[in-house]
């Protein structure tokens, strides 16, 4: 698939994301990281919910002309789209947790090809991601490279590699 029809079936899809999924999705995911040290729980969710809509926002804003026309495998769309359905648990608030997560995933890998994380985010261990000369380093981007994880699409390098 051509990326700027990609990106305009991301575009369409970013005005479904109401207010209502928005709070839906922060209440889905404040269940689903009940077992988190506390501390972390809460900076990662507000890292969340201020860089997500940031990026739909983003995503509102852009024009399809401004994005570069490339070939997109369909299959890679696939695998991303199966890896996210398949995270998580399945919870009050998953409609609208997948709803956004899906459109923001996307347009991150493969249309702005940015990290998937806020840069403000910080991980366990007080870590985060890194911007250097063009590159992104993650601190848990080898930690986490499983079937359970969408490490393996992020554009970011591991940590170690700086």
């Amino acid at each position: 698939m051509k990326s700027r029809k990609f990106f305009s079936k991301l575009k369409e899809e970013s005005y479904d994301v109401s207010i209502f999924d928005l709070m839906n999705a922060k209440v889905y995911l404040e269940k689903d990281m009940t077992y988190l040290p506390q501390d972390y729980k809460k900076g990662y969710i507000e890292d969340f919910f201020t860089f997500f809509p940031e990026v739909l926002k983003e995503i509102k804003n852009k024009t399809e002309e401004e994005i570069e026309d490339f070939e997109i495998e369909d299959e890679e769309i696939k695998r991303v789209e199966l890896r996210l359905c398949s995270m998580g648990s399945k919870q009050t608030g998953r409609e609208s947790y997948e709803k956004l997560v899906k459109t923001v995933i996307n347009y991150l890998i493969f249309i702005n090809e940015r990290p998937l994380h806020a840069l403000t985010t910080r991980f366990p261990g007080g870590k985060q991601i890194i911007e250097k000369n063009g590159n992104y380093y993650c601190p848990i981007k080898n930690a986490q490279s499983n079937e359970l994880s969408i490490c393996e699409f992020c554009i970011c390098k591991d940590l170690n590699e700086l």
